[in-house]
């Protein structure tokens, strides 16, 4: 395999694992979408949450230069949290959603603007 695709492969998990954040103590997912997303993250984050009975559906993405502008999405837990948000994506707006499962966790569940 050449260096090349090796650190695009390193580049892509850090970047999956970045913004997709599971933590065993914690019990919380976060996603935030940024302006370094291609497609090809969008697709393999749907991919993982998809694995763990979670449904992510991008009902509309923009691309500039191959990177994430725009996002209309859905996304359902199955456990009664679910939401929809579309935004343009901006270096000073955080989208994306956080379902903390902890039984005192003061929000369990935000989808749409983070900050």
């Amino acid at each position: 395999m050449k260096k090349s695709t090796i650190f695009s492969l390193l580049f892509l998990s850090f970047i999956v694992l970045g913004t997709l954040s599971f933590t065993s103590s914690k019990k919380v997912i976060a996603v935030v979408f940024n302006k370094e997303m291609t497609k090809k993250d969008l697709l393999s984050l749907q991919k993982n949450l998809k694995e763990k009975n979670i449904i992510l559906v991008f009902n509309q993405m923009k691309f500039t230069k191959n990177r994430l502008s725009y996002i209309d999405f859905s996304i359902d837990f199955g456990d009664g949290f679910s939401g929809t948000s579309k935004s343009e994506i901006t270096k000073s707006k955080e989208i994306g959603f956080v379902r903390d499962y902890n039984e005192d966790a003061e929000q369990p569940f935000v989808v749409g603007d983070l900050k």
